[in-house]
């Protein structure tokens, strides 16, 4: 038994990836994705021995579940007692249809992850829960609402705009997790659920750049942000050099994303006074 709900948002092993582990007052755990392989040992420093109610796999990106499916790869996930992984990732079929602008890009998408992750699922299929928006789930004092997930033909930034967007209440405190969502995603997400949105603290979508519009972070209106940046990448310019490239980005569909200096602004301008950042260490926030 603990006295507190307890979030840990864990600092980086390997490059900006994200991994969160929850501790409920009942003592059980809810992962969020969890990073890559070099991520997992900090990550079972701090799930020790303890049951893992949820597992949620925000999209299938290899920053945020390549270490789980290699656990699975190497024995089965042996070292974790997992209950139920939640996802919801785009049909990997999908990769049929050539009517997108960059083909190449949605290709190199789809075989990111989603081979590796389908290749192990027979091993936990029977754990697994595939998230459809409106869902909820309960665990111990944790409250769980899925308010976004894949939307089918988002295809300019295909697997960001796949990830699953879910609010964390405890008696205390509000989390409103938006994965690695983009601009397209993150208005659909104002337009269907903006009145669901607001929350004590945010989960900075894709690392803080490249990411949702104001109006989604302004209908937050968060207290704290916890962003999962390296340093370099929480003190990124407005426009960096790989962003400047604006012909490239408008054949892309992806003309509307900036660098982290963006986004940080717009904090400032919400009167946000507490950030979370991965590149000072792992985080525990008390919920």
């Amino acid at each position: 038994m603990n006295n507190n709900t307890v979030l840990y948002q864990l600092t980086e092993t390997s490059q900006f990836m994200m991994s969160f582990v929850l501790v409920t007052k009942e003592d059980n755990v809810i992962v969020i994705d969890g990073g890559r392989p070099a991520d997992m040992p900090l990550l079972k420093q701090y799930v020790g021995d303890r049951h893992i109610a949820a597992w949620i796999l925000t999209h299938a990106h290899n920053d945020h579940i390549s270490g789980l499916v290699d656990e699975y790869e190497k024995n089965g996930a042996a070292d974790f007692d997992i209950g139920t992984v939640y996802y919801n990732f785009p049909p990997y079929e999908i990769i049929e249809n050539h009517d997108v602008e960059d083909y190449a890009y949605y290709c190199t998408e789809l075989n990111e992850m989603l081979p590796a992750f389908n290749a192990v699922l027979p091993k936990f299929r029977e754990k697994t829960h595939v998230v459809k928006q409106g869902e909820s789930i309960d665990i111990d004092e944790v409250h769980i609402d899925f308010l976004y997930t894949y939307h089918p033909g988002l295809t300019a930034n295909l697997m960001n705009d796949s990830s699953l967007v879910f609010k964390v209440t405890t008696p205390d405190k509000t989390v409103l997790f938006l994965g690695d969502l983009g601009p397209d995603g993150g208005d659909i997400l104002f337009r269907e659920s903006r009145h669901l949105l607001k929350a004590d603290i945010v989960q900075m979508a894709h690392h803080g750049h490249m990411n949702v519009s104001m109006e989604v972070y302004a209908a937050i209106a968060p207290k704290a942000c916890m962003w999962c940046c390296a340093d370099w990448l929480y003190n990124e310019p407005e426009v960096p050099a790989y962003l400047s490239d604006v012909e490239k980005l408008r054949k892309m569909g992806r003309i509307r994303m900036y660098g982290t200096a963006v986004t940080r602004k717009w904090m400032e301008q919400l009167g946000v006074k507490t950030h979370y950042v991965t590149k000072d260490g792992t985080n525990t926030i008390i919920l």
